[in-house]
């Protein structure tokens, strides 16, 4: 959509949909590895490697990490169609078919979050 609205490829995303109260950290920590972000009602959701991340960068949110589909087009046509919830109660077995490995807690100490978020996309530090 940004390319045929001629929109430079090095704009960034964030700059749409930035709230005030969305801390940066959480942001600039997922979108250095990503590949590919889409912007999905408040959340981005990172293309990176060896996984999917959505991400509200906000605390009091946790960021969801799931499995690396096989195409990421239908892995978005699943996601945007359910809630948070539904994946965490495994609603009609959507977590699996997302590949849901669990969710992070942003909490007090962010180099905890971040240690935590590369361990379940299956980046070592």
């Amino acid at each position: 959509m940004c390319s045929e609205l001629r929109i430079p490829g090095d704009f960034d995303i964030a700059q749409i949909s930035w709230r005030p109260d969305y801390d940066p950290f959480f942001y600039r920590q997922l979108s250095r590895p990503a590949r590919r972000i889409f912007l999905f009602r408040g959340e981005y959701i990172f293309d990176v490697e060896k996984a999917v991340v959505v991400e509200t960068p906000q605390l009091g949110h946790a960021t969801y990490v799931f499995a690396k589909p096989r195409g990421m087009e239908s892995f978005l046509a699943l996601y945007t169609k359910t809630t948070k919830n539904n994946i965490r109660q495994n609603r009609d077995n959507i977590a699996a078919q997302l590949g849901f490995l669990g969710r992070v807690i942003h909490g007090t100490d962010s180099r905890a979050w971040l240690k935590e978020v590369r361990q379940r996309v299956g980046e070592h530090d």
